[in-house]
């Protein structure tokens, strides 16, 4: 008699848990179906700039999304296109950007680089350091172009969002 109840009790123990399993994969495969984000997050983002000093990037954050901005000198300029030995991908072949941005600096217009201030080693927050930009949770090490340095492992150029400047350069319009 005892191991009869305990048999019902094993059956309908593993009927709830077959039914909470089924309705977890049914929520999975519908959220991967259909993109439930709240209009906003579709739509573009808009970062009014100020005053850019030249070759000192600028960290602006709009919700969770978190863009790096860098005004870059002639000087800099001259120096991004003329390096390519300590580069992973100097012609961003394995990169992703939009089709404007397939160019030496990585950018719409040589005195402006945008960007994602995430990383594509570990997936982490970049940061800024001597002459360049770093992920803070590895050794990932980019230029002022956003190419990979030469490192201990491989990964990929920072990724580069689709944008826009307006006529004097101070809204940035990013569309995700």
């Amino acid at each position: 008699m005892c191991r009869l109840l305990k048999r019902e009790l094993l059956k309908g123990l593993f009927k709830v848990w077959s039914a909470v399993l089924g309705v977890a994969v049914l929520y999975v495969l519908v959220d991967f179906a259909i993109d439930i984000r709240p209009p906003r997050v579709q739509s573009s983002y808009q970062f009014k700039i100020k005053n850019l000093t030249p070759d000192v990037p600028v960290f602006l954050r709009q919700d969770n999304l978190v863009i790096v901005v860098i005004a870059r000198s002639a000087a800099s300029i001259t120096g991004l296109q003329r390096a390519t030995a300590n580069l992973q991908d100097p012609d961003s072949r394995r990169s992703n950007q939009p089709a404007f941005a397939t160019n030496a600096l990585r950018s719409r217009q040589a005195e402006y680089f945008v960007s994602y201030a995430i990383g594509t080693h570990l997936g982490c927050i970049i940061e800024a350091f001597e002459r360049g930009l770093r992920e803070i949770c590895s050794n990932a090490r980019y230029d002022y172009a956003g190419r990979a340095l030469q490192g201990e492992n491989k990964f990929q150029n920072l990724a580069i969002p689709n944008y826009n400047f307006s006529n004097d350069f101070n809204i940035l319009t990013i569309r995700p």
